[in-house]
């Protein structure tokens, strides 16, 4: 829920129209600068839950079709809500736009913001997830052939290839055509190398071969790039630069953690529980958030800690609703008619 909590927050800041003061947008704008990043560490994360809990010997249709379950069935309820939101406001249809939403293939079209925001615009990262789905197997058979210090290698190969992206192809110009922000935030292929990463960090730790600094230490480091180095760095080391280094750790620390049996309050039922809806509260939240701009464009400024936790409250309450009555229906029934388990929650 994290990566989730986050993502909402930065969007808050940036899309609430009907926000507070200046002032008040300006504080919240500033605590959560480097809230972009988040979508980082529910890449390394994701990478890092897959390889963990892969079943062994599955085959990889099985294996892509209980993705398919797990995610494809939200995505398409949420983008016929984005689609009916988008008629009422007198949008005009644009097949192209709807078909690259629908088959996943938007974060492909460079230089396109209708493409890569069109309908339920935080889809866009489904793009890339999917992406990773399709290349997983092929990527953990080939982490799992390494040694430990070839797993190294791929964690911090894939750390130096992050925090050098951005100001190489700054200095080279190797994409002139492009928006700096696409190769280093949309692209799919760059993007695959965090969620390689998370892949070799979930061998390293299941193995006992990761060393590195714990929880509290991780969540300290992660914090202050976070509140602090984003606001000292370039814009184009924002999305995943700044972060990479702390995140990595976070997730191995919170993963080694795990499988210790630690004692933890995000061990709690109700957390747990949380943790499994985030999928759904991310579809949901910017929908929440544009429905609300329209539904009280002529309203008066809402203070902001109401209008935070009215927008969160009813945010939270379309996840759920998202999470029991499509997620996990729809996903017992592709997987019970294909023979295949419900993939792990929360993934």
């Amino acid at each position: 829920m994290f990566a989730a909590g986050l993502i909402f927050v930065y969007h808050f800041a940036n899309e609430d129209t009907f926000f507070g003061t200046r002032e008040s947008r300006d504080t919240v704008w500033q605590l959560t600068y480097g809230g972009v990043s988040a979508v980082s560490f529910f890449y390394l994360l994701s990478g890092f839950v897959l390889a963990w809990s892969a079943r062994p010997g599955e085959r990889k249709g099985r294996f892509w079709w209980r993705r398919f379950a797990k995610i494809y069935p939200s995505h398409l309820a949420t983008f016929l809500l984005a689609l009916a939101f988008y008629l009422w406001v007198g949008g005009q249809l644009r097949l192209p736009v709807a078909l690259a939403n629908l088959t996943l293939t938007q974060a492909w079209v460079p230089n396109s913001r209708e493409y890569w925001f069109g309908f339920n615009g935080v889809s866009w990262s489904l793009s890339c997830e999917a992406f990773f789905y399709l290349c997983f197997p092929f990527a953990l058979a080939l982490v799992r052939r390494l040694s430990p210090r070839g797993r190294w290698g791929v964690v911090l190969g894939g750390n130096a290839f992050v925090l050098l992206l951005p100001p190489v192809l700054g200095w080279l110009d190797l994409m002139p055509a492009v928006k700096p922000s696409y190769p280093v935030y949309m692209l799919p292929a760059t993007r695959l190398v965090e969620f390689t990463i998370g892949v070799a960090l979930a061998l390293l730790v299941k193995e006992g071969h990761w060393r590195g600094p714990g929880l509290t230490v991780s969540s300290a480091l992660a914090l202050v790039a976070l509140l602090w180095g984003v606001h000292h760095l370039p814009e184009p080391m924002h999305y995943a630069a700044a972060t990479i280094v702390p995140y990595t750790l976070l997730v191995a620390a919170a993963g080694r953690a795990d499988s210790r049996g630690t004692r933890s309050v995000f061990r709690q039922r109700h957390l747990v529980y949380l943790g499994e809806a985030s999928f759904a509260f991310y579809l949901v939240h910017e929908l929440v958030m544009v429905t609300g701009n329209e539904v009280f464009r002529h309203h008066p400024p809402i203070a902001t800690v109401p209008n935070l936790v009215a927008v969160f409250s009813v945010s939270l309450v379309g996840a759920f609703a998202l999470h029991e009555f499509v997620e996990k229906p729809c996903q017992r029934l592709l997987t019970r008619r294909r023979g295949a388990r419900p993939a792990a929650p929360g993934v």
